[in-house]
Formats: structure tokens, C-alpha cells, sequence
């Protein structure tokens, strides 16, 4: 339909309403991306410079309503739109980032072409990372920040910086933090409580079974006394991450931010001695298999390397790319390079850096106890 009117009427298209809002505009907001797509296709260059009383252009409506389909058409199709401003000198980034669409905001940082939006200023001064700090959109800024493309120390017309508004927005980190520790708390105890519980119930379905005795049958075989260490050990670090996870959730002082640091590496050793507590007991039964063990050995030192690589990976507090110019900049800039800029460009640096050292040391311990467990197969 939409089709044959613009095929019978072009002109329809530059039409506009009271408000001065353009048929682009109204279809901008209501999101349908074939019906953009059609116009676009129809329409002058001009219809995508059509501002409404606001100084709004159908951009800015389709980034302000969070469609990024149709602010890939507009930009797409007319590069330079891009470029508009509203009556408040914003562009649709600007709009992005005060709604919260993290979409569009990805979508930018990824696009050379809309680098320069990214440190522009309204008529007030203010960035599209001192709108998000303002609209208390914490993901949007922790985007933008996490991309190394931003200049966080830009000064809006009042002599602010984005940091000088966090600070003066009490709990602007806080309460996302803490929903999101609070729900990972939850999930990470109940996987807890559920590893003591297998752990548990190994230690007493041993590996080789009893006598007549009542004793086991493989005691004084050295993979079986690793065995019970590691699956000692792994039911102890379960219960203590299980304690401090409980602990943390009841508790709202600084300190139970550490607790939950600290049970999530207890979880991560645990789950690790589960892994070689496993080898060890299947090592312990089929003594004679070597080619076997061999095999078993190899797929979890592998499967291991891989996991502890993609969580390196992911757990990253901005893109690799962005680290890699950060530390390449660094030497010759190293005056400049404060800890207040340091934080400012990546507020979760110094967490990052504590937790990768102790994930480290941690994957260390895991692969010289799996390397004594291969050996004592042998």
C-alpha cells in the first residue's frame, strides 16, 4: 500500500502536520523497518532533513524511541543525517544515550563514521556520556567508557566532567551493582550448595567399592588418597563460597563486596577440584587402561586451557583492541596518565586486575595438581 501511494504521490512524503511532523516521522516512531525502507527508497534526500517543532529529525525519533534497524536504514541511505541537531544542538546519539539504548550506542562505537558523535557537545556542553550519567543510564555509560573512544574529562558549559556528575549522583554505580550481585549472588549459591552436595555424596560412593572389611578396596593406591583430598577440598571451598554468598546477600556493608569477590574464586576452585578429583578416580579404577587415561587426561587439560582462555577473554573491562591502544599510548603519555584518568576511562580496572592475578594463580595450582595426578596414572 504503502508502495503504490508514493508511486502515484512522491510529494507525500515532504507533507507535514501542525506539529511539522513528516509521514518519516511518524513511521520513525512506530518502528516498522519495511515501511522506512519503502520511503527511503522514494523519498528526496531532503525528507531526512525534515525537522518538527522540536527540531527533531526522524533520526533523532527512531534513536530516541530505541530502533536501531531503522537508524541503520536512515544512516545507511543517508549518511549525512547523522549530522542534525535538534533545538538543544544534540544529535540522535545524544537521544540514544539519554533513553538508554544501548543498541544504537554499540552500533556507533562500531562505525568509524560516527566516531566524531561520540565526544560531541550540545549546546550546553554536554556529551552523550554526560546525558547518560544525567539519565542514570549505568549500562550506556559503562559502554562508552569500556570502548576507549571517549574523552572523559570534556568540561560542559557548567564545568563539569561526566566523573564530577557520578559523584554527585549518590549511588549512580550502586544500584545496578547491587541488583546485579544480588542476582548472581542467588544463582551462584544455589550452584554452591549444589557441588557440596555432589562432592558430599562422592566421598561416601568410592571409587573400587568396600571389602568385606568395610574398608575400600583401593586404599593405600595414591590416586585414590588424591582422590579424597581433592574431593575433601572441594566440598569445604563449595560450603565456605555457599557461607559468604549468604553472608553477602544479608549483609549491605562495603566489606561484603569482598566476600562476594572472594566466593567466587572458592566456586572456581572448587569446580576445579571437582574436574581432578574425577580424573582421579576414574585413573584409580582402570589402573591398566593407559590408553584410556591418556585420553581422559588429555580432554580435560585441553577442555580446561579453552575454559580459563574464553573467561579471560570475556571477563575483560573493555574490548581488547581498546586495551592494547590504551597500553600502547601509555609510555608516552605516562604524565598525563593519572589513577583519576585511568579510572575515569576504565572505572573497573583495578578490580579486574586483582581478580585476574588470583584467577591466575588459581589456574596455576589446578594445572600443577592435574600434571602430579597424570603423573601418579602413569
Amino acid at each position: 500500500m504503502v508502495s503504490l501511494l508514493l508511486q502515484w504521490k512522491p510529494a507525500l512524503l515532504s507533507d507535514y502536520d501542525s506539529n511539522k511532523s513528516s509521514p518519516l516521522h511518524f513511521a520513525s516512531s512506530d518502528g516498522d523497518c519495511s515501511i522506512i525502507q519503502e520511503m527511503l527508497t522514494h523519498a528526496p534526500p531532503s525528507a531526512a532533513f525534515m525537522l518538527d517543532n522540536e527540531g527533531l529529525s526522524p533520526l533523532h525519533v527512531a534513536a530516541l524511541m530505541g530502533h536501531a534497524a531503522i537508524v541503520h536504514l536512515f544512516l545507511q541511505f543517508c549518511p549525512s543525517s547523522a549530522d542534525i541537531r535538534d533545538n538543544y544542538g544534540r544529535t540522535f546519539l545524544h537521544a540514544a544515550a539519554m533513553k538508554g539504548h544501548l543498541s544504537i550506542i554499540s552500533y556507533a562505537i562500531k562505525k568509524k563514521i560516527l566516531e566524531h558523535l561520540l565526544n560531541a557537545q550540545d549546546k550546553e556542553g554536554n556529551t552523550t556520556l554526560h546525558l547518560a550519567v544525567i539519565a542514570g543510564e549505568y549500562k550506556v555509560v559503562s559502554k562508552l567508557l569500556s570502548s576507549g573512544k571517549m574523552q572523559a574529562n570534556i568540561m560542559n558549559n557548567a564545568g563539569h566532567t561526566p566523573t564530577d556528575l557520578v559523584k554527585n549522583c549518590k549511588g549512580f554505580y550502586s544500584m545496578d551493582i547491587m541488583k546485579w550481585r544480588e542476582t548472581t549472588s542467588k544463582n551462584l549459591a544455589v550452584v554452591s550448595t549444589l557441588v557440596a552436595t555432589i562432592a558430599f555424596s562422592a566421598a561416601f560412593n568410592i571409587p573400587g567399592s568396600y571389602g568385606n572389611d568395610g574398608r575400600a578396596n583401593l586404599a593405600g593406591n595414591s590416586l585414590y588418597s588424591a582422590f579424597l583430598i581433592l574431593d575433601t577440598f572441594s566440598v569445604v571451598t563449595s560450603v565456605m563460597a555457599t557461607i559468604l554468598l549468604v553472608y553477602g546477600r544479608a549483609s549491605r556493608s562495603q566489606r561484603s563486596w569482598l566476600g562476594f569477590m572472594v566466593s567466587m574464586h572458592f566456586l572456581w576452585l572448587s569446580l576445579n577440584s571437582m574436574v581432578l578429583g574425577f580424573f582421579a578416580a576414574i585413573a584409580a579404577v582402570m589402573s591398566k587402561e593407559r590408553g584410556i587415561k591418556i585420553a581422559m587426561s588429555q580432554l580435560i587439560y585441553y577442555g580446561m586451557y579453552i575454559l580459563t582462555t574464553l573467561l579471560s577473554i570475556l571477563a575483560m573491562p573493555g574490548s581488547f583492541t581498546s586495551i592494547v591502544k590504551f597500553l600502547i599510548g601509555a609510555p608516552k603519555e605516562r604524565q598525563r596518565h593519572t589513577k583519576r584518568q585511568i579510572s575515569q576511562q576504565y572505572p573497573f580496572a583495578i578490580f579486574y586486575i586483582v581478580n585476574a592475578v588470583l584467577f591466575v594463580i588459581i589456574n596455576s595450582l589446578a594445572m600443577a595438581s592435574f600434571e602430579v595426578a597424570r603423573n601418579l596414572s602413569y
